[in-house]
């Protein structure tokens, strides 16, 4: 155990130094995804399981605390079939997302962790796939129940951290809420994703 320990604590005196030796670029490029969890309305939350998305994102230092993101998303929740309608497939929501995030990183003391907020909006581009299957009145129900594709307004919260890895690259790991002001009630839900920075 107290090999391992001092092999940790070399390898993170390493990445700080080797960090503290390259000049830190005001541009960063982003890249990342995982799982994306409905969390209301009830209507959207039973509807659908969870899905999964994809980012990418380009990130400007405003000041050694402030970076400005703006990002491309893509977020796909597939229809939660019941048991009897397991004949059937297609009904995938799929939400296309432009935005611009704020983050905040407080200045910390040279650690390989670094925690952040952020706060962002943007627009949302939200469409539905066809229902397919057996041709019955139900498979006419679900189509008919489909509607238009729309565009709406975003707004997100979230924290996350930044893991050092190399000087020009870093791991990060965040989870945010995700507000969507869709048509009656709005669609909210929580990506968590794990992606890559690089400087």
């Amino acid at each position: 155990m107290k090999k391992l320990m001092m092999i940790l604590a070399i390898l993170v005196a390493f990445g700080v130094s080797a960090s503290a030796q390259v000049p830190s670029s005001p541009v960063s490029f982003y890249a990342g995804g995982a799982l994306s969890i409905p969390s209301g309305p009830d209507s959207f939350k039973e509807t659908f399981k969870n899905g999964y998305h994809g980012m990418a994102g380009v990130g400007f230092d405003l000041n050694p605390m402030f970076e400005l993101v703006g990002k491309l998303e893509y977020h796909a929740f597939q229809f939660d079939f019941t048991d009897d309608m397991s004949e059937y497939s297609g009904g995938t929501n799929k939400m296309w997302m432009y935005g611009v995030d704020v983050k905040l990183s407080p200045s910390l003391p040279a650690l390989p962790i670094k925690p952040y907020a952020l706060a962002g909006l943007g627009m949302a581009s939200i469409s539905m796939s066809e229902f397919s299957g057996p041709a019955s009145l139900s498979l006419s129900v679900l189509n008919s129940a489909i509607g238009e594709n729309q565009t709406k307004m975003y707004w997100n919260l979230g924290v996350g951290f930044n893991m050092m890895s190399t000087p020009v690259f870093s791991l990060f790991a965040q989870a945010r809420y995700v507000n969507v002001a869709t048509e009656g009630e709005s669609a909210q839900f929580i990506p968590i994703t794990i992606g890559a920075k690089f400087f």
